[in-house]
């Protein structure tokens, strides 16, 4: 739509709102957020689907909680390798995957993570590094799971990203 302004000047306003309010939205917010508590309450273990790290304000969401919650929600998650790695010389492996959530077809959310193998964990192990690329990509794959369904289910209220695998 065109306007003029009181310097004659034309002006061209946005005919589409940015995110469309309907009017059901915040019964369907405040479902959506009970449905979470209730789930939360009921079926997430602890030091199963979360654990407490000493020293922070809220639990970390894990891989099988995060898997819950994906069902919870009916979501599949894809994911696809972003960036890598493989420097047998050095030796340096590092894996960044993208994880996106559908629907129904219809992408939801996304979240990224990354892991090498320069993290102290892996500098600490036994095995030599070699051994572990696999559990390093995994882990990458994870961390993507772990923020995807973190920021697309609204469970940042409830959990955060793991500080410490």
């Amino acid at each position: 739509m065109q306007t003029s302004n009181k310097q004659g000047a034309i002006v061209h306003q946005a005919t589409v709102e940015i995110a469309p309010i309907y009017q059901n939205a915040i019964a369907q917010t405040a479902s959506h957020y009970k449905v979470m508590v209730a789930f939360v309450k009921a079926q997430m273990q602890r030091d199963v689907d979360y654990g407490v790290i000493p020293g922070t304000s809220k639990p970390t969401l894990l891989k099988p909680g995060a898997e819950k919650l994906c069902r919870l929600f009916n979501l599949r998650p894809s994911y696809e390798l972003i960036q890598s790695v493989a420097d047998f010389d050095k030796p340096l492996f590092h894996y960044h995957y993208r994880c996106v959530l559908y629907r129904s077809g219809e992408m939801v959310g996304q979240g990224d993570g990354c892991c090498n193998s320069m993290e102290v964990k892996y500098q600490k192990q036994k095995h030599r590094i070699y051994d572990l690329t696999n559990t390093i990509c995994k882990m990458a794959q994870k961390r993507a799971l772990v923020a995807a369904v973190l920021s697309s289910c609204g469970a940042s209220e409830f959990f955060t990203q793991d500080l410490d695998d």
